[in-house]
Formats: structure tokens, sequence, C-alpha cells
């Protein structure tokens, strides 16, 4: 191998004509001067992945389907309850939706407050142990079964709590209950080994 001796050209900026007729001067008769760069590819088997890796989790669309059916239909009951007691005093819910509030008074009658007992009772389908069970069911779905987004469920959970109780200027017992147990099942998971 030929080492060829270092040459005194000045390349730094500003220096105009010296470097330009040194550059002259010099012949390029050299293979390695006059050899042109190219892209050689490596062999596969040294190649070093270097990207995010995680498997993404897919959601189960039929299981998320199937917790929004549970949803409306006890929501559906909670509705017919409402439309029942309205009807039971002589007004429509299109009457009650088109007057302007405080129109007109409504009072809770013993078969809609029984009805409604028993919707948010602890074996209810709105009950605290059902809704929880719903609403981390869904959580978890959702997030594909992810462990490290469990404080992000829980802050969206906390955020979802903090506008009820707002709109609502508090939240009932069965609210508060619902709350804790949602906090629990989702400890619990966030405990449980993948």
């Amino acid at each position: 191998m030929k080492i060829n001796p270092v040459s005194t050209v000045n390349t730094a900026i500003g220096a105009g004509k010296a470097s330009d007729s040194n550059r002259e001067k010099t012949p390029l008769n050299n293979k390695a001067e006059n050899a042109v760069d190219k892209f050689v590819p490596s062999e596969d088997k040294f190649k070093k992945v270097v990207t995010y890796n995680k498997k993404a989790v897919k959601t189960d669309d039929s299981f998320m389907a199937a917790l929004q059916e549970e949803s409306e239909k006890a929501y559906e009951s909670l509705k017919r309850i409402i439309v029942e007691l309205l009807e039971r005093q002589g007004y429509s819910a299109q009457r009650v939706k088109d007057e302007r509030p405080g129109a007109f008074e409504v009072e809770i009658d013993e078969t809609a407050r029984t009805e409604a007992a028993a919707l948010i009772a602890d074996d209810g389908p709105l009950g605290a142990e059902a809704v929880s069970n719903r609403i981390v069911d869904f959580a978890i779905a959702a997030s594909g079964g992810d462990r490290s987004k469990l404080s992000e469920i829980k802050s969206a959970i906390d955020e979802g709590f903090r506008q009820a109780k707002n709109m609502l200027g508090g939240l009932p017992e069965v609210s508060l209950k619902t709350y804790d147990l949602i906090m629990e099942k989702l400890d619990r998971w966030g405990e449980e080994e993948p």
C-alpha cells in the first residue's frame, strides 16, 4: 500500500485563490483520489432491527359490540321507566322535551321508584357491580390489553366522573361505589401476570 504525502492545501473558507491555485497544480493521477464512493449493502445476517417491535394488539370488535349492546339495553330500561312515568301522569316524552324547563312538575311515583331501585340494585343492570364490569371490560378492550396504558385509562375515567359530578352537582352513592369498584378492578388487572 502506498501512502501519499499530505499536501498543504489551504481549505479554509475564504482562503481564496491560494487554495484554487494549489488545486490546479496537484495532479489527479492517484487511483484513490479518483475513486467514486458507491453504496455497498451489507449482508442481511448483520442487520440489526432498531424499530419498535411491540406487537400491536387488535381490539375484539365483536366483544366491543356486545359491551355496547349490553349498555344500550340497560339505558333502554331506564328510558322506558321514564316514559312510562310520564305517561302515567298524562305527559308524553315529546311534550316534556318541547316544554320549557319548569313548565310542569313530574312526581316520581312508587312504580317508577321501585323499577329504578331494581335497576341500580347491586344485582341490577345499572348497579355498581354491573356498570363497573362494563367500564373495566371496555377500557381493557379499548387499550388492547396493554397494561402500560393503565394510568391513561384511570385518568380518562377520573375525568369522566369529574365531568359527571360537575354536570349533576354531585354524584349519587351508586356512582361513587361504581367508581371505587372500577379503580379496584383496574388495579387488580394492572397487577396480574400478562
